[in-house]
């Protein structure tokens, strides 16, 4: 009787997460901006990117600099598919790191559709009260990423500076 109010244990395993979007570019021009080893990557914009082998790279963005992101390519294919696993330095939260990839679809010359799939793996030991806030926030980052990259790929980097800008001010962030 007294178990019965005992917390639930979170599942197990890797949850996966995906969302498409329709793109005002060509199926070449968003592999080129999500493509890490490429000058015009997104990411070089709102961050910084070294390659830290030949198919690793370390990431470091504007909005957390106190953490770095690992990532190891595990598929390119030019104006197909992009995949890697990524793991940060301090770890986030209870993530312990992604495999994420985007899987872009021509519709025609001037656009693609993009679909980003993400398998985030957690901590083991939660709740599954606190297993829901972790999934529930990493949708809405899934979610987030896929909204910046297609505003980044359609009205550029100054768009994006003033969606993250405002985000750190709802943060209640005092850096800046």
């Amino acid at each position: 009787m007294f178990g019965l109010f005992k917390p639930k244990p979170a599942p197990e395993g890797p949850v996966a997460f995906q969302y498409a979007a329709d793109f005002a570019c060509s199926a070449e021009e968003l592999y080129r901006i999500i493509d890490y080893g490429d000058d015009i990557c997104w990411k070089r914009d709102v961050g910084s990117v070294e390659a830290t082998g030949a198919s690793s790279f370390r990431m470091v963005l504007d909005m957390l600099p106190e953490h770095a992101f690992l990532l190891d390519i595990s598929e390119a294919k030019p104006g197909k598919s992009y995949a890697y696993d990524c793991k940060a330095d301090p770890q986030v939260g209870r993530l312990i790191g992604t495999t994420e990839s985007y899987d872009i679809d021509p519709i025609d010359d001037s656009n693609c559709r993009v679909t980003l799939s993400v398998a985030a793996d957690f901590e083991a030991g939660m709740t599954r009260a606190e297993w829901q806030q972790e999934v529930e926030m990493m949708a809405l980052g899934v979610n987030n990423s896929l909204a910046k990259l297609k505003i980044h790929a359609e009205m550029g980097v100054d768009t994006i500076r003033e969606i993250e800008a405002e985000q750190i001010l709802a943060m209640g962030d005092t850096r800046h």
